[in-house]
């Protein structure tokens, strides 16, 4: 019988981190700041044994490797993990692994980002196409905050 790996134990592989979908969007905090935000997700599974708990196993540590937290508390200051890397790319850093996610943006968030501006990364457990609309990304930002199937950390440029 196979049972699931420990998720403090985990490294993302290569393979993880390029499968996780990406969206990108500026917003605006309570107090009128602007704010960089990040989504990552997986995709629906590829094979029948890919079920909905290994997806979520694998989600949690991904989770656990950029340390984000629970809706129900304040999101935590993850660090610096965001590398410009081209006006309209940036690289996403993770622990206890050297590959980086790769993001393409759009040239205001990376302009904004390299101003200073921090990002809010959020990371939902359900997958969801990478072919998303936007307001399929909506509905599934508002269903998944409901459920508290998100996870979030606010990081910054590198």
């Amino acid at each position: 019988m196979l049972t699931p790996a420990r998720t403090e134990s985990f490294a993302p592989s290569a393979g993880l981190i390029a499968s996780l979908a990406t969206a990108t969007w500026l917003d605006t905090t309570p107090t009128g700041a602007t704010l960089c935000c990040l989504l990552l997700v997986p995709q629906p599974p590829r094979s029948c044994y890919e079920t909905p708990a290994v997806i979520e196993q694998r989600m949690r540590a991904v989770a656990e490797a950029l340390r984000l937290g629970p809706a129900t508390t304040p999101p935590p200051d993850i660090g610096p993990r965001l590398r410009l890397i081209a006006p309209t790319e940036v690289a996403l850093r993770f622990d206890r692994t050297p590959y980086r996610k790769r993001i393409p943006t759009g040239r205001p968030w990376t302009l904004l980002l390299d101003q200073g501006t921090p990002a809010a990364l959020v990371l939902g457990l359900d997958p969801l196409s990478r072919s998303a609309t936007p307001a399929e990304i909506d509905s599934y930002l508002d269903r998944a905050t409901l459920r508290q199937r998100l996870l979030f950390g606010h990081t910054r440029a590198e």
